[in-house]
């Protein structure tokens, strides 16, 4: 997934990628990639390329309490300055800048691709709220064991 920046028009302009094939090959993911997309907005002043990303990406993941594969859809966004000019390092030290060599023509997206995708994914990643698979799950590693009389009473103590 490269962006031709000998190609980029001056001011702005859009481009959108699709291929899911660096994402498929990637053996760090724990899950299945089924389709990627990244749409790209481009403002190119000067030696600056001002780059703004959205990336949609469905897969097939496991459900943390069911166990089970489900298929869901991540999104998120990502803004980057690439730059030919090393002076405009120092002036911006709050924002993500990258300096291109001089005779670079093409920028890899791929690794702002993967480190959004990775972001998107939720700490606890389930299937749903009712996740069946999940409570046949926890009603299968639950003790069984009846209550001590003697306790019954405080069961009910926070349910005013």
């Amino acid at each position: 997934m490269k962006l031709s920046i000998n190609t980029v028009p001056r001011g702005r302009s859009e481009q959108v990628f699709d291929s899911i094939a660096q994402l498929q090959h990637d053996d760090s993911l724990e899950w299945k990639p089924l389709h990627l997309e990244l749409k790209l907005r481009i403002d190119r002043q000067d030696q600056n390329f001002y780059l703004q990303g959205h990336v949609t990406c469905t897969g097939l993941f496991i459900c943390e309490t069911g166990m089970e594969e489900f298929k869901d859809t991540l999104e998120g966004n990502f803004k980057i300055i690439l730059t030919y000019n090393s002076k405009h390092l120092d002036d911006n030290e709050s924002e993500d800048i990258i300096l291109i060599p001089g005779h670079e023509t093409e920028f890899d997206l791929y690794p702002l691709v993967h480190d959004t995708v990775l972001l998107a994914i939720p700490i606890s990643h389930v299937c749903g709220p009712d996740c069946e698979a999940g409570k046949a799950l926890q009603d299968q590693i639950r003790p069984k064991a009846e209550l001590d009389e003697r306790w019954a009473k405080l069961k009910d103590m926070f349910n005013e």
